[in-house]
Order: C-alpha cells, then structure tokens, then sequence
C-alpha cells in the first residue's frame, strides 16, 4: 500500500508541474490550495534575488542623477541652459517679425537687407543670452546648498576654485571684481546684445577703477600715451597712405558732460589732427535733405580723430520723444543708421559711441548750480527743463537706440557721468583703446637719411 500511495503522489506531483508550466506560458497565477501555496511560496522565494538588484539599481540610479548629486546638478544645468535658450530665441524671434512688420512700407536697398540684417541680431542676441544663461545656471547652481551629499565630499574644483567665472565677475554696468582694471575699459562699458535696461547701470559707478586717486595717477600716463597714437595716426595719413581715422559720438541728456569731456579730453589732442562738430537744431537747409547728408559733410578725414556733440542720434531721441517723426520713419532710421557705420568701419574708421549716463538728481544738481553761479548762466537754458519733464521718455528712447544700434562694427559704451573724473578717464581710456586697435606707424621716408644729413650740414 506505501508503495502505491508513493505512486499515486508521484503522478500528482507531476500533473501540478505539468499544471505550472501552462500557467507560466498563459501567464495566469498558480492556483490555490494546498499545492499552490507550496508553489506560491517556492516562487517568493526566486523572486527575492531579482527585487533586491531592482531595489539596489533603483538606488545607484538615484545617486547618480538625484537632486542632491553632482550628475543631477549638470543635468539641471544643461536642462535650464536649454529652456533659456529656447525661450530667448522665440522672444527675438518674436521682436524680428515685429520689427520687419513695422518697416513693411520701406523700399530700396535698405528694406531688401532687413531679413539678412534682423536675422544676424538674431542669431547674436541668441548666442549671447545663451551665454548669459549658463552663467546664472551655474551661479544659482554653485550657490545651492546640496544636502544630499556629505560635508566630507570633494567640492566640485570648478565651483571652489572660482576660475571660469572671474571673466563675468565685471558686467559693463559697473559691478567689477578684483580682475576688471585688467580688462579693457571696451569691454567693461560695452552695451551687451540684448535687451537694454538703463536701471541696470549705475550712474556712479567707477568700472575698471580701483579710486579716484588710482584713475587720476594713470591720467598722466594716459595722456601722454593718447597724444604719441594720436600724432602716429595723424603721421601714417599724412606721410603715408593710410585711411584709419577715428570718430567719437557722445551722447547723453542735458548737464550729463560732454562739453566738460571735449575740454577735458579732447582738449588733451593736436588740435591739427582733430575735427570737432557740435550739432543743434537743422537748419532749412539741412532739412531739405535726408537726416545724415549734415553727418557725412562732418566726418574726420584720413588720421583725423572727429568729436561729434550730439550726433545723428538725435533723430531717433529727440525726434522720437518730441514726436517730430512718424514711428514708421524712426524705425527705419535705425536700419540706416546700422548701414551707415558698417560703411564707416569698412572704410577704415573706429566708431567710439558713448552714452554719458546721468542720474536725474545729479542732473538738478547741476542745472541749480548754472542759476546759482551768473558765470554760468550763459550755460543755463530754460528748455533743459522742458526736457527733464520727459525724463522717462527720453531714458526709453535711449534704450532702444542702444538695444537697436550697438552693433559689433559700431558698440554703444554705457559711461557712469555723475562723477566727472572717471567720465574723463573712461573718455580718454576708451579712445586710448581704439587707437592702440589701430596701432598706427611712422611712415617711412622716401629719401637716404644719411645724404639729406650731408646736404643740411653743408647749406
């Protein structure tokens, strides 16, 4: 009988594993009852391996790319880098179509180059907000607590060393490191692609300067160093035959120094080498043609540095906020303006266009201190106050102007006014600057030294 009972459990066993393996293929779950618990409990227990490495990987996988690793922060970074980018670029993209929608009625060369024109800015402004980006990502990123990872963990060598963001430690609007009297006073006071706003730069500032007893003992050096280029571009048009020349635009609101920086500094130059022109008002005959004819009659010759007070700007601020043109007309002075000194730099001549920001306080300052003094009444003029009323249009015009004409051939440079000192070292700096770009030489004689030495001993 124990024999057929060991039987009779045998064929059962082997029906139940015959059972199972149909389950297995039909993906149904073992059945209940005795034996299916037994097989229940068998397949627990091979499946308890398989959750433990899922549970593990799970937990690798969350080091790795967790919110408190270092693989979780570049990926946070790359991600913000991208939708920074992507909304950056649907925003100019934007500003393109509006400003082409805007120009629709322009005819000629100047509205065939705007697509190609709009498109470059495009591209710029996007490269550049992209760069922007990354480095405000990696800011925040650096400045996050990460509780994640132990204090004993090896901090990130770009982030503790601080190299790779000393070189945007120093915007132009005047917030410099311990670096930025290195750099070039160009590159400090540059106006960015981009948005322009005026909030962001501070009319006190003193970018690239250490204190005003630091700019005033490199103000000799400077001089010196401007007048020896200034003579070499002069010497290189004169003797030789070279074009290069250099224009300094200075534009800002009323009081903001450009007659004090043309004395101070421009003053400072042979005046055999220099062109200065201060605009007012058009004349009639002046109006009777278009905005620039009077601004080409004014430009530098050949080793030539022009000084222009007030400019051809005043077409789009003064015309725009007095609203002596139509929107429609502006706006394709902008274009036409772009075009007009693209042809200047391919020419040969360095365009120095500076903004002289004042602040409104220092600006009543001022204007009181002309009624306080009757030496300087001859410089007070009643309309000055009209203007002032219009602050916040005129600080909206000079916005866009910069937003739409800084361009790589002809840069805006944003210079802090209310402290005359630095504007006359950043003036002088800057031109310093561009001509140092232009690194012009002494010509070459045409004749023998030697002989021409006999010929004067022996008259």
């Amino acid at each position: 009988m124990a024999k057929a009972r060991g039987k009779t459990h045998s064929k059962h066993a082997a029906k139940a594993a015959d059972e199972d393996k149909a389950l297995k293929k039909s993906g149904k779950d073992a059945p209940g009852g005795k034996d299916g618990d037994k097989r229940s409990k068998a397949a627990s227990v091979t499946t308890k391996p398989a959750k433990a490495k899922a549970v593990k990987a799970k937990s690798v996988k969350a080091a790795k790319g967790g919110k408190g690793s270092k693989a979780g922060k570049g990926k946070r970074h790359k991600g913000a880098e991208r939708l920074v980018e992507r909304v950056a670029a649907q925003i100019i993209a934007a500003e393109f179509d509006r400003v082409l929608e805007e120009n629709r009625f322009e005819t000629g060369k100047a509205e065939t180059d705007q697509p190609e024109q709009a498109a470059e800015t495009v591209e710029a402004v996007a490269a550049e907000i992209g760069k922007a980006a990354a480095a405000q990502v990696a800011t925040s990123e650096a400045a996050e607590p990460d509780s994640a990872e132990p204090d004993s963990a090896e901090p990130d060598s770009a982030e503790s060393s601080g190299e790779g963001s000393e070189a945007e430690a120093a915007p132009a609007h005047g917030k410099h490191g311990k670096h930025a009297a290195r750099r070039p006073l160009r590159e400090l006071l540059r106006v960015p692609a981009g948005p322009v706003d005026l909030a962001d730069y501070d009319p006190s500032g003193t970018p690239g300067v250490e204190s005003r007893a630091h700019a005033e003992a490199q103000m000799p050096q400077l001089v010196a160093r401007l007048d020896e280029l200034q003579e070499r571009l002069f010497a290189a048009a004169r003797g030789g035959d070279s074009k290069r020349r250099v224009l300094l635009v200075l534009q800002g609101m009323d009081t903001s120094g450009k007659g004090g920086t043309i004395r101070h500094v421009v003053g400072q130059l042979d005046p055999n080498g220099v062109r200065l022109k201060a605009f007012k008002a058009p004349t009639e005959e002046e109006r009777a043609h278009d905005f620039l004819w009077r601004i080409r009659a004014a430009l530098p010759g050949p080793g030539e540095v022009g000084i222009f007070d007030r400019s051809h700007y005043e077409d789009v601020l003064a015309s725009r906020v007095r609203k002596l043109a139509l929107p429609m007309i502006i706006g394709k002075r902008y274009i036409l303006i772009n075009k007009f000194e693209q042809g200047l730099a391919a020419d040969g001549c360095v365009v120095v266009k500076c903004f002289l920001h004042i602040g409104p306080d220092e600006q009543r300052d001022r204007l009181l201190a002309r009624l306080d003094d009757p030496a300087k009444h001859w410089k007070y003029n009643p309309g000055d106050v009209d203007d002032r009323k219009l602050w916040p249009e005129y600080q909206d015009a000079y916005r866009i102007a910069l937003e739409k004409t800084s361009t790589e051939a002809a840069p805006w440079h944003v210079v802090p006014a209310n402290r005359k000192w630095y504007r006359n070292y950043a003036i002088t700096r800057l031109l310093v600057e561009a001509l140092e770009g232009i690194d012009p030489q002494y010509p070459a004689g045409d004749f023998d030294a030697a002989v021409e030495r006999e010929r004067v001993l022996a008259s």
